[in-house]
């Protein structure tokens, strides 16, 4: 199913390919003419164009034009990897920024970010690749955070990542097999169930609500499918906002203890100051849990850089694993942000975004009102809120008619895992909402 312009035109025409309508050897149209034929611009029918040379469809010639390879590919695409990009057609569309209202977006416009990073020279110490756990400063930074937050951690727990994907890619190699069965939020970071679905790795989601995953039914599953790693999100959820309480924290590390399982909290809100709620890593000091954290939405998108936390056996088994992938981090990257963290320039643009965040939250949270379309529960923080939408209405096919207005939103029903029908919702960003025409979309829908 297509949900972008280039889906559209990229499943059309590999569908006359296929069906022998464009023969191996014929031309396909000029950019130019594409373009103007398909009513689009020209960097839509490049990537449509990349995305038939990256299947074996289509060949370029340069200064000739784009040519038919062959009638069907003789190469059939796994089922895995097939699954794995569906799952993140959402991304697909946000990397590609043709939309002017990006309500569905998942990061803060880059006008909030410009200004983040500080320029530097590079000093003499650490030099070349950097050592398999990351740049030393800025562990010691990554430590000194969680301390000062009142949960213990030495440098040597932290591995430093091409952000918070990467430190997940990590996770997943390491303590994931092909056909184990492994736990996740449901609704929950839908990227994370592509790649544990090109990993060969069955998903149960777990019910989250606005306290938290349900206790009663991460039991069950856990001891149905004896999994051994549960994914989550303890703060300002992606994609809800919402946070775990207190009890539900303590059930939820209980359950793990009995079950010997690995616990890990994606939290890309880990430095945002404002968010409330209980972070697993305070109860658990990570004898079983295993952190993961980023830059990324607070710096720039631009600057790929995480880091995940971990007890220290579990700690050196990854970056290990980290060299034999990647050899190492980027010392640049992280020397850019230790010096953004030492300068304070860090601790000054995490403060300006949350206040940014709060105004945009509550602006937001007052025009729904006015249409009577208030979240089920508050967001705790951060940067989503989950909006459920009026009976009658399908969170894809609203999607699908936003997209003919310019505007992108983000379908409940791609942050699920669970077949059964839910309730009809958007994963809204509040940086973003407060557009006139997104609200004018809404209102259509009464």
């Amino acid at each position: 199913m297509a949900t972008t312009k280039t889906d559209r035109i990229f499943q059309t025409l590999s569908q006359r390919i296929e069906s022998g309508e464009l023969h191996e050897g014929a031309r396909l149209m000029s950019i130019r003419h594409a373009a103007e034929s398909y009513g689009v611009s020209k960097n839509i029918i490049v990537s449509a164009y990349d995305r038939l040379v990256a299947h074996g469809l289509v060949k370029s010639r340069q200064g000739a034009g784009f040519f038919v390879t062959r009638a069907v590919a003789t190469t059939v695409e796994p089922l895995n990897l097939r699954e794995a990009r569906d799952s993140v057609s959402l991304l697909h569309a946000q990397l590609e920024r043709s939309f002017e209202v990006l309500v569905g977006d998942g990061r803060p416009p880059e006008s909030w970010l410009l200004n983040a990073a500080p320029a530097i020279t590079l000093g003499t110490g650490e030099r070349g690749y950097g050592g398999p756990h990351g740049l030393l400063a800025l562990r010691e930074y990554i430590a000194a955070s969680q301390i000062s937050a009142g949960i213990r951690a030495t440098p040597s727990q932290v591995v430093t990542t091409f952000g918070a994907n990467h430190a997940l890619d990590l996770v997943i190699r390491r303590f994931a097999s092909r056909g184990d069965t492994v736990l996740v939020d449901d609704p929950g970071y839908y990227p994370l169930f592509a790649k544990l679905k090109l990993a060969g790795v069955n998903v149960v989601g777990i019910p989250r609500g606005p306290n938290g995953p349900d206790p009663d039914a991460l039991q069950q599953a856990a001891t149905r499918h004896r999994a051994q790693l549960f994914f989550t999100q303890s703060l300002a959820q992606n994609p809800t906002g919402w946070s775990y309480d207190l009890p539900t924290a303590h059930a939820v590390l209980k359950i793990a203890e009995r079950q010997d399982m690995l616990v890990i909290d994606d939290d890309p809100f880990i430095d945002l100051p404002g968010v409330s709620g209980v972070r697993l890593a305070s109860l658990d000091q990570f004898e079983r849990l295993i952190q993961i954290g980023t830059f990324s939405k607070i710096l720039s998108p631009s600057l790929r850089s995480g880091f995940l936390i971990a007890a220290p056996e579990i700690a050196s088994s990854l970056a290990e694993l980290k060299m034999i992938l990647a050899v190492s981090s980027s010392s640049f990257t992280e020397r850019l942000i230790a010096e953004a963290i030492r300068s304070r320039r860090f601790e000054k643009q995490r403060n300006q975004l949350a206040k940014r965040l709060t105004r945009e939250r509550e602006a937001g949270l007052e025009r729904l009102a006015t249409l009577g379309m208030t979240p089920d529960a508050p967001p705790a923080g951060g940067l989503y809120g989950w909006l459920a939408l009026p009976d009658g209405h399908n969170d894809i096919d609203v999607a699908r008619r936003a997209t003919e207005d310019g505007i992108f939103l983000a379908p409940g029903t791609l942050f699920r895992t669970i077949d059964e029908p839910q309730t009809p919702a958007l994963r809204l960003n509040w940086s973003r909402v407060n557009d006139s025409r997104f609200f004018s979309f809404l209102r259509s829908l009464s």
